[in-house]
This record gives structure tokens, sequence and C-alpha cells, in this order.
């Protein structure tokens, strides 16, 4: 499959900007030649994206649509998506009740809260379940968990804890994000604590009043939260719509000079606006709605979208890796040469977190290695 062939991408792109902003593809684009819906699918299966582009899809005239074996594939596995989101819904305002009820104040962090930002929602592909309790409510948070029958993973991480959650994994975070450039990772830190510990921003899911963060808070979180990965493993462009689809539902809510102070000041404007680039170009986001000057060129933007386009969501396709070894040292040594090597072949993007991000890497592993000694030890 040629994942760069022009008219395809050009066809990927037009679905996909349709399916985001609810407007009607251009059919002129499906009428030129013949479609190749396969290699359609598959980029948007990559990016996490089935959903979305299958919108796009539906404003296409019946006979410039796939075929119908496929169509009816896409048609399952957007039921499948469907059905994942429901889900999830619930279980989101199972556990905030539970919280509330222990008198704890969970914050829900992406996901389901970033889902309310789409024209259909349950049409985001979703994943897991993201709740942030801060440190000092983290140990009862775990507990209520456990008392639920949820069960823990076997390490815990230095930002969360995880559980299995009828089939779900649920993150309970202490900490919602990190830097790994500490004078930047102390900017965030004063951020995060002004934004997420004040009075809660409120969504509606599925008729619950659900406590997630604020725009201006989102519109900086959502970036560094794809960022991260991307150094680390790679990202999809799922993330970036989620922050375009934010960006412009939350333009008259997103405190402009806030979010411009804090990106520059972390030394992040430029791989701020090489994400701008992708949304701006290819997403059909309005460069006035981004809240920030957009300092980056042709060039930073083509790059990261040519890396997104090979290694798909969260760099799950990216057939250049070889597999993770199953041995537990063998698997963190992977995960460390992987992160190494994107942050060498990407330090352009953001020079300080490339060059601090190795090192934080071993100090976290480390971190956790001995709490798991400690634990394995009180048994």
């Amino acid at each position: 499959m040629k994942l760069r062939e022009p008219m395809s991408l050009n066809q990927f792109f037009e679905l996909l900007r349709s399916g985001l902003w609810e407007k009607p593809a251009d059919i002129s684009l499906f009428e030129e030649k013949e479609t190749n819906w396969q290699t359609i699918y598959e980029l948007a299966k990559r990016q996490a994206l089935l959903g979305v582009v299958f919108d796009g899809i539906e404003t296409l005239p019946s006979e410039l649509r796939p075929p119908r074996p496929l169509y009816m594939q896409w048609c399952a596995r957007v039921a499948q998506i469907e059905t994942a989101n429901e889900h999830l819904n619930e279980l989101t305002g199972e556990l905030f009740a539970e919280y509330k009820k222990a008198g704890l104040s969970p914050v829900l962090l992406k996901g389901q809260g970033v889902a309310t930002y789409y024209p259909n929602p349950k049409h985001r592909q979703c994943g897991d379940i993201d709740i942030y309790v801060g440190k000092k409510q983290y140990e009862q948070a775990k507990q209520i968990m456990e008392a639920l029958g949820a069960v823990p993973e076997d390490e815990e991480y230095v930002k969360h804890a995880g559980f299995e959650y009828k089939n779900v994994e649920i993150e309970v975070h202490r900490i919602a994000a990190m830097l790994f450039n500490p004078a930047a990772n102390r900017k965030l830190n004063r951020f995060i604590e002004k934004w997420l510990s004040g009075q809660p921003y409120l969504v509606m899911i599925e008729g619950n009043s659900i406590p997630a963060p604020a725009p201006t808070f989102n519109a900086v979180y959502l970036f560094i939260h794809a960022f991260n990965h991307f150094l680390n493993s790679g990202i999809g462009l799922r993330q970036l719509c989620d922050w375009a689809r934010l960006i412009k539902t939350g333009f008259n809510e997103i405190d402009r000079a806030e979010v411009t102070m804090l990106l520059s000041s972390m030394k992040l404007l430029k791989a701020a606006g090489a994400f701008a680039y992708i949304a701006t170009t290819y997403l059909g986001l309005d460069s006035h709605d981004v809240p920030f000057p957009i300092k980056s060129n042709k060039e930073d933007g083509e790059k990261l979208l040519a890396d997104i386009l090979i290694v798909g969501n969260f760099g799950q396709y990216d057939t250049r890796v070889i597999p993770r070894p199953k041995s537990y040292w063998g698997g963190k040594w992977h995960t460390f040469a992987r992160a190494a090597k994107r942050c060498r072949e990407f330090a352009q993007y953001a020079p300080t977190e490339a060059f601090w991000y190795p090192f934080i890497l071993i100090r976290d592993s480390s971190a956790g290695q001995w709490e798991l000694l400690n634990k394995k030890l009180k048994r």
C-alpha cells in the first residue's frame, strides 16, 4: 500500500475534513478517476479515524461510495466504535459517581471529554479512561478502584496507576502531565495547579455532568500529551484532530495570551507550530483560530506529517521498529533505545525536551522499579 499516493491522500484528507467539520466532501475528487478505497480505509485505520472519515463518506452520492463489501465492513467497524464509546461513557459516569460519593474531586482527562468536541462524539475512536485526582487523593482513588473489583497492573508508573475494569483500561493519575526539561516542567506544574485545582469545568456525557479541563488548559495539555508520545514512539492524526476540534469549539473560551506565554516560556512554540501547520494545511482548521503565533515552516510540518503517516496511531504501524522483546529488561531497553533514537531524529522541534527525555526516562524507570521492589518486600 502506497501511503503517500497523492490521489488517495487528497481524497482521505477531504473525507477527514468533511467528517471533522460537518461539510460535504468535494465530489469532484472522487469523479476524476477510480478511487482506491482500500488504501483510504487503511489510512483511516492506521490513524484511528475510521469513524470520522466514514462521516465524510456519508456525504458522497451513493455511486461514489466504497464498494459494498468494504462499505459494509466499514459500517461494522463504526458500529463497534459506537458500542465501545457507549461502554466508556457508562463507565465514566459510574466511576465519577463513586469518587464523588467518597468526597474526591476527580477530573476527566482526554478521551470521552475530548469526544464532546466532535460533531458525532461516538465516532471518535476511543481507548482508555484517564482520571486525574492529584497526589493527595491518589491512594484513596486507587483503593476505590480495587474495592470496585478493578485489577491493578503489575507495574505502577510515575504519573499514574493502571487498572482493568469491565474490559477497559483505567488510568488513575497523580500527575496530569510532565515535561522533561526540568525548568519547563516546573512551569507546567504551576499551570496544572492553577487550572485543575479550582472550580471544575463541566462537560455533559450521556446526561452526566463530568468535571473536565477547561479549553485553555486543554489547548496546552492535549498538545503536550501528543508531543510526548511523538518523541517516544509516534502519534496518529487522531491526536491532532482532537486538538483542532478543541481549538475550534473552545475558541471563545481560550486565553490566547496565556497559551502563547506558556508555550513560549517552555520553548515549545516551534513544535506547536508544526502541529498547527498540519491542522491548518491538512485538517481544515482556520489559521486565525490557532491561539498562538505559528512559528514553524513547511519543512517542519511536512516532516512531522511524514512520520505520522508512517508510524500511525501511537507508533503501532511503524514497520521499521523491531518487535519489543518479551523479557522485562529487554522491553525496557527497547523502549529507551527507540525513544532516544526519535529524540535525536526530531530534536529540531524542541531541542531542550529532546535532550532531557532519555535522562528522565531512565530516572522514572528506576523509580518505578524501586517502588515495585518495595511492594514485593512488604508482601
